[in-house]
């Protein structure tokens, strides 16, 4: 038996239904002057110890559900010689979070079964009562690997920085590394654990991790969290001599830390040997926008826009986008005839966040583009921008070969709320076979409104032979425009 969250038990709740009824819902005759809940609640312990599984967990939920009055006689089971008995109810008691049973969970953290300690452990972070400390850090030498990391999860809940140097300790064990039942190896819950904690006392331990493949990244993310300067300098120092993995994740903590001392690094890791270092240091920057942060970086990524690796370049475009450099727009431009989709699309998506009219021309021209894909992502852009330029290409982009273009055309006309889309969008419905299309040219109708929106509409929903959910588009547009919810139109019908 394994330890279990409460949604685990829900799929149990169907298990001996029969059975469970009566355990709920009797009480005996000479019961009557007791707390019905807590009569339940004795009987449904009386079922923890079910050699069927799922009937113990179908009691455990129910007690679970019964609350407090279910307390004091799960804290008497935490004393059955049958240890199933005492870790459903351990397990229970941390569910309901009654700091009566805190005490009584502490004692049976040295109960012979693992799967008893575990559970008390877990319990005791669940409750929340910062006593349980010194017992559970003694419980981080157990030799059992799941009631250490139970343990460990449990002092993260409890965040008491007393436990910071134990846990630290504990990722040096050589069983920390021991993955088991398909669990990440202990480590990975410590450092999770840390974050949750916030000392930076543990600051040497996750440096070392830095250089780590799988737990670089998280230890990055926890000592980005601290907040700390010292925690800079050191992370700092690490760049020297280091490997790219470190740099990477060196990365990941400047972020973090949101330290304007990070941006000078970051830039010097523009021209670093690894591509990925670049691209991390780029997207990195693109975080820091203070005016005099962007002065610093805005023209060296404008210039990784020519970097030799295209995902280089890609998170240029996508980054300098990000923070709405009207600078870059000519790069930008430059590389919406790339042959490379991945660069060619990240360039029309920036040109939309950065939202300027002076992309709108190159954009519009760039629709001829024979790749689905990639007009799909200029309408959008398009549709940032808001420049009424673009209606006209909408309109024509209704009779697109590609339905998702079409789709797309017609969602944007409703955006742009002019009304001469009206009677293109009639008759895009004449023709139109894709339901997708047809419901989205409805729903355009409905934003745009004007009395030749709404004879359509109302045609639209009592065709029979329409599809059905055109009909119900159609019926709730109608209803939006009599309710007078109309979209922002440019122009009268």
């Amino acid at each position: 038996m394994h330890m279990k969250k409460r949604s685990q038990f829900c799929s149990s709740r169907y298990a001996k239904l029969l059975l469970l009824l009566v355990l709920l819902s009797s009480i005996c005759a000479g019961c009557l002057g007791q707390d019905p809940l807590k009569t339940r609640a004795e009987k449904l312990v009386g079922s923890l110890g079910d050699k069927d599984k799922e009937v113990a967990s179908a009691s455990t939920n129910a007690l679970i559900d019964i609350g407090e009055p279910a307390v004091s006689s799960l804290i008497e089971a935490l004393k059955d010689e049958n240890p199933q008995v005492r870790s459903y109810a351990a397990l229970a008691l941390g569910e309901i979070r009654d700091k009566k049973a805190v005490e009584p969970l502490m004692e049976i953290l040295d109960d012979p079964s693992p799967e008893v300690r575990r559970n008390a452990a877990y319990s005791l972070g669940e409750i929340g009562d910062i006593k349980a400390v010194e017992p559970l850090i003694e419980l981080l030498k157990d030799e059992d690997v799941e009631v250490v990391r139970f343990t460990v999860i449990a002092l993260g809940l409890l965040k008491d920085p007393r436990a910071t140097e134990p846990i630290c300790e504990v990722m040096d064990r050589d069983d920390a590394r021991t993955q088991h039942e398909g669990n990440p190896d202990i480590r990975h819950q410590a450092i999770y654990a840390l974050e949750e904690i916030g000392d930076p006392a543990c600051t040497d331990t996750l440096l070392d991790l830095l250089g780590d493949k799988e737990l670089g990244c998280s230890a990055a993310n926890t000592l980005g969290s601290f907040k700390s300067e010292d925690v800079f300098e050191k992370v700092a120092k690490k760049l020297r001599n280091s490997n790219p993995t470190v740099r990477t994740n060196a990365i990941t903590v400047f972020e973090s830390n949101r330290d304007p001392a990070a941006v000078p690094l970051l830039i010097k890791m523009l021209n670093d040997e690894v591509p990925e270092v670049r691209k991390e240091a780029i997207r990195s920057l693109s975080s820091f926008e203070e005016p005099e942060q962007v002065a610093m970086s805005e023209q060296l990524m404008i210039n990784a826009l020519g970097d030799s690796k295209s995902e280089v370049q890609e998170e240029a475009a996508r980054s300098l986008g990000r923070l709405g450099s009207r600078e870059a727009i000519p790069s930008l431009e430059g590389l919406l005839q790339s042959k490379n989709k991945n660069l060619q699309s990240a360039a029309i998506t920036a040109l939309g966040d950065i939202g300027d009219p002076e992309a709108v021309d190159v954009l519009i021209a760039t629709l001829a583009d024979k790749d689905w894909l990639v007009r799909e992502n200029i309408v959008n852009s398009l549709v940032e921008i808001g420049d009424s330029r673009a209606i006209e290409p909408l309109i024509s982009l209704l009779e697109d070969e590609s339905y998702r273009v079409r789709k797309s055309a017609a969602e944007g006309l409703g955006k742009f709320g002019d009304r001469k889309a009206v009677e293109p969008l009639l008759k895009a419905l004449e023709t139109e076979r894709e339901q997708e299309v047809r419901v989205s040219e409805v729903r355009a109708l409905g934003i745009l409104g004007g009395q030749q929106a709404m004879e359509g509409l109302n045609r639209i929903s009592t065709d029979p032979d329409e599809y059905g959910f055109v009909r119900t588009a159609a019926e709730e547009s109608l209803e939006k425009l009599k309710r007078g919810e109309t979209g922002n139109t440019s122009s009268p019908s």
